[in-house]
């Protein structure tokens, strides 16, 4: 899978890797994408760019914003917050926000059906540590 893409802008092609990209907005026929140096405005929808940025590494949060997974430092139902930028986060993409990251929690834990475990206790033989199963 390739790293990078090229866009059109100001009469030239310019290399975009997809780890420099913070986000994008779009208007219209228009969308500008954010690097933490540069902003560069393209003329391609947010569909169509959509369709280019790897789902691994990009989500659509709002209409108008497609988000770097990576450089999401928090979010809640509402906004997203970059380094030094907030994003609204739209009603109907709130839940793939949440499907597009890994959160770690143990809120599962407590709904999950019971089972026997055998604990394993460490005993000391011979001075060493051997693991024997307790019960």
């Amino acid at each position: 899978m390739k790293k990078y893409f090229f866009i059109r802008t100001d009469g030239r092609y310019v290399k975009l890797c997809f780890s420099e990209i913070l986000y994008a907005e779009g208007s219209r026929n228009y969308t500008k994408i954010f690097t933490e140096t540069k902003q560069y405005l393209v003329l391609i929808t947010m569909k169509r760019l959509e369709q280019f940025l790897p789902a691994n590494l990009f989500t659509r949060i709002h209409k108008s914003f497609i988000v770097s997974l990576e450089k999401i430092v928090q979010f809640d139902k509402e906004r997203v917050w970059l380094k030094d930028k907030e994003l609204p986060v739209g009603h109907q993409y709130r839940n793939e926000l949440e499907k597009s990251v890994l959160i770690v929690n143990d809120a599962e834990y407590c709904c999950l059906p019971t089972a026997t475990i055998n604990y394993v206790d460490p005993i000391r033989i011979n001075g060493y540590h051997q693991l024997v199963e307790a019960g």
